[in-house]
């Protein structure tokens, strides 16, 4: 959202987030924590969840701040607008999904150690590759192909939320830390995000980890375009950064005596980026005040998550040609977001499947319009 936009909360919770990773998260540090050990400082995640960015839009009963899911994607907005890598947005990304899908008491332990600043880890692979079938006395058996997981093995606390194969329900449940330490492996990620390959085929979860084993179809896909929403706002907020050092970059580097920002195709270059930025923003804005917990907006939420990452994509691809090249290289900040663009576009699953669900929600079931 522009600043003239913003309600006051928003305003305060953007400032105070661009105003804190500005201080400490330039190239070098990025760089420097990429090649680190656990990917991430831990005094910085302190610092973080002390400023309670991981309960901004939890339930007050929790320890949460009991603000809407926008006052939320403000921080995902800079975090990606720093291309800062941590658990934040995975377990923001989690208790988005405990919070819109309410479980009952054990859930609210959960979203109260989150809010308390421990990580946790949404699985709810985007192609829905992993199904549960009910076994006898309540237990569930998973099946289906590998998923990839960001900052697994950081998380404290994983949680699965997955279609049931029995029925057309879905099942929320937690995964013993056994469990994800025997199957998942950590995997080189194309960006500055840790990445595990977590492997459920065959897993047998007893009925004691099931937080909800009946969530209706809508209720669950629905949380999960919540969820999204924050990813999406994280795209845009890369996207915007990108845009606005192309657009310095065009104003300060010369070429023939003049601006490269005089020439037309330079011009033109930006204006495209521009049109993209703007427009996924102000979609991803739109979707935002229109994810009221129940509301079951979830066509204008997937074309959100689908525009977002498409203009992060354009956005650092024409950023690279704007720099000359010079945005690609370990250098320059522009090559965490070159890298982070396509990198959180695949995390959205694949392409053909997100435009198949914008066709059903518009189309088929006539969801209402975007606007």
């Amino acid at each position: 959202m522009t600043d003239d936009m913003l309600t006051r909360d928003e305003a305060e919770l953007a400032s105070t987030a661009r105003s804190f990773l500005s201080g400490f998260a330039d190239n070098s540090y990025l760089n420097e924590q990429e090649e680190s050990e656990e990917g991430y400082e831990q005094a910085r995640w302190k610092q973080m969840t002390g400023l309670g960015w991981t309960a901004v839009n939890l339930p007050e009963r929790v320890g949460g701040g009991d603000g809407s899911l926008a006052e939320a994607a403000m921080v995902a907005r800079e975090i990606g607008r720093a291309a800062y890598a941590s658990p934040l947005l995975q377990t923001m990304r989690t208790g988005t999904l405990l919070a819109s899908l309410e479980p009952g008491e054990q859930a609210d332990d959960l979203m109260a150690r989150i809010a308390g600043g421990s990580p946790a880890a949404a699985v709810a692979p985007p192609d829905r590759t992993v199904r549960a079938g009910a076994r006898a006395g309540g237990a569930f058996l998973l099946s289906g192909s590998a998923a990839v997981v960001e900052w697994l093995t950081a998380a404290d606390t994983a949680v699965l939320l997955a279609p049931r194969a029995d029925s057309d329900g879905w099942l929320l449940a937690t995964l013993p830390p056994e469990i994800v330490g025997e199957r998942g492996v950590a995997v080189p990620s194309v960006d500055n995000e840790r990445e595990s390959l977590l492997d459920l085929d065959g897993v047998e979860l007893p009925a004691s980890t099931a937080l909800r084993d009946d969530v209706p179809a809508a209720d669950a896909e629905y949380a999960l375009a919540r969820a999204n929403l924050l990813r999406a706002s994280a795209m845009v907020g890369g996207a915007g950064e990108v845009l606005a050092q192309s657009t310095e970059y065009a104003k300060t580097r010369h070429q023939f005596g003049r601006p490269i920002g005089a020439f037309q195709a330079v011009r033109h270059h930006l204006a495209r980026m521009a049109i993209a930025v703007d427009g996924a923003r102000l979609l991803t804005d739109e979707a935002l005040t229109r994810a009221e917990p129940g509301a079951h907006e979830t066509a204008i939420a997937g074309a959100a998550l689908f525009a977002a990452g498409r203009s992060y994509v354009e956005a650092v691809l024409t950023g690279a040609q704007v720099h000359g090249g010079v945005g690609t290289t370990v250098e320059h900040i522009l090559h965490h977001h070159f890298r982070r663009a396509k990198s959180m576009q695949l995390r959205c699953g694949k392409r053909a499947n997100r435009l198949r669900e914008l066709h059903g929600s518009l189309v088929v079931r006539q969801e209402g319009g975007l606007w």
